[in-house]
C-alpha cells in the first residue's frame, strides 16, 4: 500500500516567507521610506483647507399632507433633502447673499451629510480661508432655508386654489339644488331626496372652507440652524500624521509585494531542499563560503590549510556520505561536475580527495577536464604530464601520477596538456583502459570534468562512472540549469548518487535553517592529525604499473 505524501510543515513555509522578508529587507524599508517622505513632502506642500460646518433640521413643508395629519417622519426623504442643498439652486442662492465667490464654485465645495436615523443635515464648507468656510457654510444653510420656504409658499397657494376652486364648484352645484327644490312639489319625494343632496354639499362646503382657512393663514417653518457654522482653528486637511499612516502602510505593502516578486523572478536555487529536488538525489554536504575561494591564482584546500574551519567539516561530512555509499565494495569511480563555471567543482575534487586520503583510503584524482584544467594547481604541480599524455601514450600511469606530501594514500592525475580533441580521447578505448585500471588499483577515483552545459565532456564520462556528484554555488546557480544538468545525465543513463550546496552563506542565501550557523560554529578539531604539504613536482617516475604507485 502506497503511502500518502507529506505534506511540508505550515512552519517551513512560515519560515521561508519570513526568510524572503529578511532577505529583501533593504529593498522594502527602502520602498517604504522613499513613499512615506515622497507622501510627507506633497502633503506640506499642499494648501491647508479649512471645514466650517452648520447643522439644520429639517421639517415638514407639504400642505396637504400637514393638513391630513401625516406623521413628520414619513412626511421627508432625507436623500431628497440632501440632493436639494447640494443643488444649484440653493448654490446660487447663496452665492448672491455671499458676492464673495460664484454658485458652481460654492456648490463643488459643500458637502452634505445626513446622521444615521435623524432628520439633521450637516452642511460642510472647504475652503482655505477659515472666515470664508465658515460664511459659506452658513450662507448654503441659511439659502437651503429659504428655498425650502419659497416652495413651500408656492406649494399652499397651489393647495389654496385648488381648494378654491372645489368650494366654487361646490357654491354652484349647491345654488343649482335649490332651484330645484323650489320647483319641486313641497313634501313630495323628490323634494326629499333634493333636500338630501343639498345638506350634503352643505357639509362637503364645510369641511373645504375648514380646510382652507388654516391653509391661508399657515406660517411656512421649513426647519431650523440648530447649530451655526464656526470659525475653524486648525485646517482639516491635509491631514500630515493621516497622509503619513497611509503612506507606510502602502509603502510596506509595495515593498513586500516588490520582494515576493523579485524572489519569483529570481531563478537561483531557494536553498537546500530546493537543489534536492531539482536534482533527484540528497545534498551530500553543505559547504559554507570561503573568502577568495574563487581566485584562480590562489586555489585553496581547506582540508589542507584550515583542517579545524567549517568548510573542511562539510568536506568531510561529503566524505562519510560517499564511504557509506560504497560500502559494497562496487562505488569508486565519483565524477564531480556542476552545471557551468566557477561552481566549485574543482575545489570539491580536491578537497573531497583530501579528506578520503585522511581516513587510510586510496584515493586518485583525475584532471578529466582537459579544455581548462585547474586540479594541478590546488596541489602546486606542474600540468606538463597528465591524462592526455597517458592517453596518448607517451606516459604510462605510474610516470603521470604525482604525490601529494604527508598524504600517502592520495595520487594526482592532472589533465596534462590541452589536446585539439579532448572530447575524442575521453570517449576513447584507452580512457576506458585507464579508468580500468585505476579502479582496480584505489578505493576511489575522484574525476573533476568540464562544465555539463559548456561541452559534452561530462556527459561522455558519466557513463563511465559509478556515481555523479553535481556541485551548484548557492550564490549564482540557476534552478533551469541544475535541471538542465539533470536532464542531459538522466539521458545518458548516469548515476546521479548527490549534490554539494558550495559557497553558501546563511546571512544572505535566499532562506535557510538557522540550526546551519549552529552548524559551523561547531568547528571540527582532530588530535595528531597529520598536516600534509606538497611536494616541488610530486612525480613518481618510473613506474609502469599502476600497482607501484602506492610504493
Amino acid at each position: 500500500m502506497q503511502e500518502p505524501t507529506r505534506r511540508p510543515p505550515a512552519s517551513s513555509d512560515l519560515r521561508e516567507l519570513v526568510g524572503v522578508l529578511r532577505k529583501h529587507r533593504p529593498s522594502i524599508l527602502l520602498i517604504t521610506g522613499v513613499t512615506v517622505i515622497a507622501a510627507l513632502f506633497l502633503s506640506f506642500r499642499q494648501t491647508p483647507i479649512y471645514d466650517s460646518t452648520a447643522q439644520v433640521l429639517v421639517k415638514p413643508t407639504n400642505a396637504n399632507q400637514v393638513l391630513a395629519g401625516v406623521p413628520a417622519a414619513s412626511l421627508i426623504s432625507m436623500d431628497t433633502e440632501r440632493g436639494i442643498a447640494e443643488s444649484s439652486a440653493v448654490a446660487n442662492i447663496a452665492a448672491g447673499e455671499l458676492g464673495s465667490i460664484d454658485a458652481a464654485q460654492l456648490q463643488e465645495a459643500t458637502d452634505v451629510t445626513v446622521p444615521t436615523n435623524t432628520q439633521f443635515l450637516d452642511i460642510t464648507f472647504s475652503d482655505p480661508d477659515p472666515a470664508q468656510a465658515q460664511a459659506g457654510a452658513q450662507a448654503i444653510a441659511v439659502s437651503y432655508l429659504g428655498y425650502r420656504e419659497e416652495q413651500a409658499i408656492e406649494d399652499a397657494a397651489t393647495a389654496a386654489q385648488g381648494y378654491q376652486q372645489r368650494i366654487k364648484e361646490q357654491e354652484i352645484e349647491l345654488a343649482g339644488e335649490r332651484k330645484r327644490l323650489r320647483q319641486a312639489k313641497e313634501n313630495s319625494p323628490e323634494a326629499f331626496e333634493i333636500q338630501a343632496d343639498i345638506d350634503q354639499i352643505d357639509r362637503e362646503l364645510d369641511i373645504l372652507r375648514a380646510q382652507l382657512t388654516p391653509l391661508l393663514a399657515q406660517g411656512v417653518d421649513a426647519g431650523d440652524i440648530i447649530a451655526a457654522a464656526q470659525l475653524a482653528t486648525s485646517p482639516s486637511s491635509p491631514n500630515h500624521m493621516r497622509n503619513g499612516l497611509l503612506a507606510l502602510i502602502v509603502g510596506l505593502a509595495l515593498g513586500v509585494g516588490f520582494a515576493f516578486l523579485r524572489e519569483r523572478l529570481d531563478d537561483r536555487l531557494a536553498g537546500r531542499e530546493d537543489f534536492e529536488e531539482l536534482t533527484g538525489s540528497p545534498v551530500l554536504g553543505v559547504v559554507p563560503s570561503v573568502p577568495g575561494w574563487k581566485k584562480k591564482d590562489e586555489p585553496n584546500v581547506p582540508a589542507l590549510s584550515q583542517p579545524k574551519g567549517g568548510p573542511a567539516e562539510a568536506y568531510r561530512t561529503i566524505r562519510t556520505n560517499l564511504q557509506f555509499m560504497a560500502r559494497s565494495g562496487e562505488f569508486k569511480t565519483v565524477m564531480i561536475t556542476s552545471a557551468s563555471l566557477g561552481e566549485g567543482k574543482t575545489t570539491t575534487s580536491a578537497n573531497l580527495a583530501v579528506t578520503l586520503a585522511q581516513t587510510g583510503k586510496r584515493v586518485i584524482v583525475v584532471g578529466a577536464d582537459l579544455r581548462k584544467p585547474r586540479i594541478h594547481r590546488f596541489f602546486r604541480m606542474p600540468n606538463d604530464v597528465g591524462v592526455t599524455s597517458v592517453l596518448s601514450g607517451q606516459t604510462r600511469i605510474g610516470e603521470a601520477a604525482r604525490r601529494v606530501g604527508g598524504l600517502d594514500t592520495l595520487r594526482v592525475i592532472p589533465s596534462g596538456p590541452v589536446p585539439q580533441n579532448p572530447a575524442e580521447l575521453l570517449g576513447s578505448e584507452a580512457m576506458d583502459q585507464l579508468l580500468h585500471d585505476l579502479r582496480d588499483n584505489a578505493d576511489f577515483v575522484i574525476l573533476d570534468t568540464a562544465p555539463v552545459l559548456a561541452v559534452s565532456d561530462a556527459l561522455i564520462l558519466a557513463r563511465r562512472s559509478d556515481g555523479i556528484v553535481i556541485v551548484a554555488d548557492a550564490a549564482t546557480t540557476s534552478r533551469s540549469a541544475v535541471a538542465h544538468v539533470r536532464d542531459q545525465l538522466e539521458q545518458v543513463g548516469a548515476n546521479i548518487v548527490g549534490g554539494v550546496f558550495n559557497n553558501f552563506d546563511p546571512s544572505t542565501a535566499k532562506y535557510y535553517p538557522s540550526y546551519y550557523r549552529y552548524y559551523y560554529s561547531y568547528q571540527y578539531r582532530p588530535e595528531n592529525e597529520p598536516q600534509p604539504t606538497t611536494s616541488g613536482n610530486g612525480r613518481t617516475a618510473g613506474q609502469p604499473d599502476p600497482s607501484e604507485m602506492w610504493r
